[in-house]
């Protein structure tokens, strides 16, 4: 069963797939000269899980268990193929229960109640697409990845956590499925996400949104 944990945070992390990454620009994307991006939705069956914990192994000779570690944050992420090389920041859920987005154009959010790598579960990320009196943030060049393209996680400690790109997909932002794209997965998944399709300044939302999914690779 499902704890009201999860629920509440799969809730509040609707508001990032309908008004929180990249809807601050004066510039509509149906007036950008590229083509939005056609991709075929990747659908994968998973059985959403917990968020894998550290747990001490019994012992026979009554030593004491070392607590686990400090987990090993995300300082960095690089796609070379779109040059993207940014720093990752921390990010959670707001006084209203609502996924925070990057503060500034050129950072990556890494959220705290989804997985780190190397702990088997979601590892979601989110950047803007563009920014008010900037113009192209971030992921602005998300849309050219290709199925194949690397992604590295550069962590505290220093090393690199690399995964590999194994689709793209937009979905619209009223209808997103919001516990596939940022909920626990039972095996290790990288999941970005950024702002697609017309933007409203009515409304300040796109209507659309860009989600890449990565697995990992063994790291040397």
């Amino acid at each position: 069963m499902r704890s009201a944990g999860l629920l509440l945070l799969l809730a509040a992390a609707a508001w990032i797939l309908g008004a929180g990454i990249g809807l601050l620009a004066g510039t509509s994307l149906r007036d950008d000269p590229r083509p939005t991006p056609t991709v075929r939705p990747r659908v994968v069956a998973v059985t959403p899980t917990a968020t894998p914990t550290t747990q001490a192994n019994p012992v026979t000779d009554g030593s004491a268990v070392s607590p686990p570690s400090e987990p090993i944050l995300i300082t960095r992420i690089r796609i070379p193929a779109i040059g993207v090389d940014a720093p990752v920041v921390v990010k959670g859920l707001g006084s209203e229960r609502r996924m925070e987005a990057p503060d500034h154009p050129d950072e990556v959010a890494w959220y705290d109640f989804t997985a780190l790598p190397g702990q088997g579960s979601n590892v979601v990320l989110a950047g803007h697409v563009d920014f008010a009196g900037v113009g192209p943030a971030v992921f602005w060049d998300l849309w050219r990845v290709r199925v194949g393209d690397l992604v590295e996680l550069g962590l505290a400690d220093g090393r690199v956590s690399r995964y590999r790109v194994t689709g793209l997909e937009t979905v619209e932002e009223r209808q997103a499925p919001v516990e596939r794209i940022v909920g626990p997965t039972s095996q290790e998944r990288l999941t970005l996400i950024t702002c697609a399709g017309n933007y409203n300044p009515a409304t300040g939302r796109y209507d659309q949104r860009l989600i890449v999914t990565a697995t990992p690779l063994a790291n040397p």
